[in-house]
C-alpha cells in the first residue's frame, strides 16, 4: 500500500475531526480562563473564594475586542472553559494536519523527482 494514500486518508480524518469540533459550538483558540480571588482590602472570606475570572490570551494574540484580557462573570466560567477546551483541541488537530500536509508534499516531491506519480 502506498504511504501517500495513508497520509491522505489521515488528512481527511483530521479535517473531519476539526469540522465536528467546530460544529459543537463557539471556540476560543490560544485563550485560557484565569480564576482569581478578591484582593486588596477585601475580607478574608472573600479572598478565599474565587470571585473574579478573566480570559487571557497568549503572546501576539488578541481577543475579539482587541485586548489581551477580558473579565467574565463567575457564573459563565464553565461556558468559557468549554470554549477554550474546544479551541485547544482544534489547535492541536490543526498542528497535526499541517505536519501531515507537509509530509505529503515532501513525499510527492520525492516521487516526482523519481518520475513516479
Amino acid at each position: 500500500m502506498d504511504i501517500r494514500t495513508d497520509i491522505k486518508s489521515e488528512i481527511e480524518a483530521l479535517q473531519q475531526q476539526i469540522l465536528s469540533i467546530k460544529q459543537r459550538g463557539p471556540f476560543l483558540q490560544n485563550t485560557r480562563v484565569e480564576k482569581t480571588p478578591a484582593g486588596g482590602t477585601a475580607s478574608r472570606e472573600a479572598k478565599n473564594e474565587c470571585k473574579y475570572a478573566r480570559l487571557r490570551t497568549g503572546r501576539r494574540n488578541l481577543l475579539e475586542n482587541g485586548k489581551k484580557s477580558k473579565y467574565i462573570p463567575v457564573r459563565e466560567i464553565d461556558k468559557y472553559l468549554e470554549m477554550c477546551s474546544r479551541g485547544k483541541a482544534i489547535s492541536q488537530l490543526e498542528k497535526r494536519l499541517k505536519k501531515q500536509q507537509q509530509q505529503l508534499a515532501r513525499l510527492n516531491a520525492v516521487a516526482a523527482s523519481f518520475g513516479l506519480s
